[in-house]
């Protein structure tokens, strides 16, 4: 499978468990940004993942906060599909600076 392939197959297992988990919320804040990551809403790969992991970025800080949250209680079931995304996204852009954009290549 392509790497975008991997990508979309990897953001919607994730999309379909965040929609069971926020079946109700009004909100359903995570499920909408992880939406917005979808590649068909970007001109590139890279501008949807780099967008994912922001996203991911933003579910740790909120599931590492001294009260508990949401998702720190069903942190198990999120997890692996957590960690598989952002492996993607981080293969797809490649090492990345304090600000988020990708780190020189060095060709010897």
């Amino acid at each position: 499978m392509s790497v975008q392939g991997e990508y979309s197959r990897a953001l919607e297992a994730l999309l379909a468990l965040l929609r069971g988990i926020e079946q109700g919320a009004k909100e359903g804040k995570w499920t909408t940004a992880f939406e917005a990551a979808r590649i068909g809403r970007h001109s590139d790969l890279s501008s949807a993942a780099r967008l994912c992991l922001q996203s991911l970025e933003s579910i740790d800080a909120e599931a590492t906060r001294p009260s508990p949250g949401k998702f720190e209680s069903i942190g198990d079931p999120l997890s692996e599909p957590l960690r598989h995304l952002k492996a993607h996204c981080r293969a797809i852009l490649g090492s990345l600076d304090e600000t988020g954009e990708p780190k020189p290549r060095i060709n010897n």
